[in-house]
């Protein structure tokens, strides 16, 4: 006899359709049964209350706190007449636990969570499926009745009035920057919720939710991988492994919930208008992006990330660690970036010494001098600079503007901006790099940021390009005096670019009916090591990583100054191509040339 659940899923239209027009209409459909008993989530209240025992003893010895911000949207009212999903960016592996964690705590209610099939190992796996967790397949798109299968369960879940979640980016951020969104789960929830819109009006809303870990477990694995490293198949060994990590400081971990969005998607027909609803999915998916990165929170790990990354020296002293760090908080406050309640004026200072402690104990920064001869220097350590430059990762983005006044400024300094028509260009320079790492405001938002942060800077309203350009030596000097703690904020990313540019130059110079770009990688790895031996322009390890020199590559090839012609690289814009080099060794020159000291607000 088939249970609720079964008789639901095998009525969702689309699936009963694909089964009823099948040569072997019995056959497809106990496939399809097949396909649900793989997927379905099993949930045991005793199971979960159990969990929560068991997570209530342990998580302490992992984490200072878990803080959780659901101030922005009311869940507990709005599960009660619409269908809930939340989206949350991906960090660790802790996410699905503190997830499921917090929501039963605050709710009482299960969260129906999306994990990869991965993750569906004895025993962890037997533990998620019965706390709320659903598996998916990685790879399904040739299986048209497995993809619908699934489609069908999430309809069950709408109809049943169970809050889904799933990881937008469709698996965890190695560097710390949020990834792309993937489309698949939010196209097949406004599928099912199109079907469930016939039967009854429930409205459908996503939450964004912006997680935050202060110290990532998985963290030295993930440098690893960003540096070429095999990803480790997560395994029962591997689970058990974790145990070793009673032996590490993480923190706390911070959850924001951000502002709902309600979608309305009934005017458009799925098979008529497949464009329409592919274009509103992809709004959509990018709408509950933006929402993330706007939510995600300043941590006193990346604060100590963000300032000592870029410390030309690679050492500082406590006191101007701290002159840095309040230098970026205030310009928090005033342009609206979310920071952690512990780093709140009366918390400041004993949140990050709590943090760099935290860093030291796990081994990622050296303590340098004596203290009692007042020159106690902290520096990261070199095999760790990698693993740090992911909680910098996580807020760059809240910076991009400031850094990129930065460096316009410098340009101006050194001669090299001398008009509006300069500035402009500077910027458009600036934007086509960056648009392969971050999602970037608009010209018009970016420019309207820049005037924002100049007239803060100097005291008074600058409300055109024309008129900053026309500004007095000593105002130039007060922007840059503001701006300078984000100076560097961007340079391993420029390093990155350089070396990759380099590469090609090299290669095209050997090869010049072209190269594969199997031959670029190494010879990236290769550039970068012998540059950094150089100690001239290339001082970052960071700067090296996969991620970096396929976003390095797309610079130069979206440029138009390198063609790929199937499967082979070569510069084909000789001229310009070098300019583009030029301008970034011009760049990281003056950086290194150009020193701006910061002054509190």
């Amino acid at each position: 006899m088939l249970t609720k659940m079964q008789k639901i899923v095998l009525n969702y239209p689309k699936l009963k359709a694909r089964i009823e027009n099948r040569e072997s209409p019995e056959k497809e459909r106990q496939k399809a049964i097949k396909n649900l008993e793989e997927i379905r989530a099993e949930f045991s209240p005793t199971t979960i209350k159990t969990f929560l025992r068991f997570l209530d003893a342990t998580l302490p010895k992992f984490y200072d706190d878990i803080n959780y911000d659901d101030s922005m949207v009311d869940i507990k009212e709005m599960m009660k007449d619409k269908c809930v999903v939340l989206v949350p960016n991906h960090q660790s592996h802790a996410d699905y636990l503190v997830m499921n964690y917090i929501f039963y705590k605050n709710y009482k209610v299960p969260l129906y969570v999306a994990g990869g099939v991965n993750l569906d190992i004895f025993p962890i796996g037997t533990l998620f499926r019965r706390s709320g967790c659903f598996f998916i397949r990685r790879s399904f798109a040739s299986d048209v009745t497995y993809k619908l299968t699934l489609e069908a369960y999430l309809y069950y879940l709408l109809k049943m009035g169970r809050p889904v979640e799933f990881f937008f980016e469709g698996g965890r951020s190695r560097t710390g920057k949020l990834l792309p969104p993937r489309y698949g789960l939010y196209g097949m929830l406004l599928e099912a919720h199109q079907a469930l819109l016939k039967e009854r009006e429930t409205p459908l809303v996503f939450v964004p939710v912006s997680i935050v870990h202060e110290y990532v477990p998985e963290q030295k694995s993930l440098a690893k991988e960003l540096g070429g490293a095999q990803k480790k198949k997560e395994s029962t060994r591997q689970l058990l492994g974790l145990f070793k990590l009673f032996a590490y400081q993480f923190g706390s971990i911070h959850v924001r919930l951000g502002k709902p969005i309600e979608v309305n998607h009934q005017s458009i027909n799925i098979e008529d208008e497949p464009q329409e609803f592919k274009k509103f999915t992809q709004d959509l998916a990018f709408k509950c992006f933006r929402e993330v990165g706007r939510s995600m929170m300043v941590t006193p790990t990346s604060l100590l990330a963000l300032v000592l990354l870029d410390e030309p020296s690679g050492a500082m002293v406590w006191h101007d660690i701290m002159v840095k760090a309040e230098a970026i908080i205030n310009y928090c406050n005033k342009f609206s970036v979310p920071y952690t309640q512990n780093l709140q004026a009366d918390a400041f200072e004993k949140s990050l010494e709590r943090a760099m402690d935290i860093l030291i104990g796990n081994k990622k920064i050296d303590v340098i001098g004596r203290e009692h001869h007042g020159s106690l220097y902290y520096s990261i350590r070199e095999e760790s600079r990698t693993e740090i430059l992911f909680f910098k990762n996580t807020i760059l983005h809240h910076f991009l503007i400031p850094s990129i006044i930065g460096d316009a400024w410098i340009n101006l300094f050194s001669g090299q901006i001398n008009d509006v028509k300069d500035l402009k260009e500077f910027f458009l320079f600036q934007r086509r790099q960056l648009k392969h790492e971050f999602y970037l405001p608009t010209v018009k938002q970016f420019f309207y940021g820049t005037l924002s942060v100049v007239s803060d800077a100097i005291g008074r309203r600058v409300g055109t390009l024309e008129e900053l350009m026309s500004l007095e030596r000593q105002d130039l000097y007060a922007i840059a005096s503001k701006v300078g703690i984000f100076n560097r904020a961007l340079t391993y990313i420029m390093e990155a670019y350089y070396v990759g540019g380099l590469a090609l130059e090299a290669l095209n110079r050997d090869y010049p009916t072209g190269f594969k770009i199997e031959a670029f990688n190494k010879k990236v790895k290769e550039v970068h090591e012998a540059e950094r031996k150089l100690d001239r322009l290339i001082r970052y390890p960071e700067s090296y990583s996969i991620p970096l020199t396929k976003t390095a590559l797309k610079f130069y090839t979206h440029g138009a100054t390198v063609e790929n012609d199937m499967g082979l690289l070569k510069i084909v814009k000789v001229d310009d191509f070098n300019e583009n080099l030029n301008r970034i060794k011009k760049n990281l020159n003056d950086l290194l040339t150009i020193n701006i000291r910061v002054v509190k607000s």
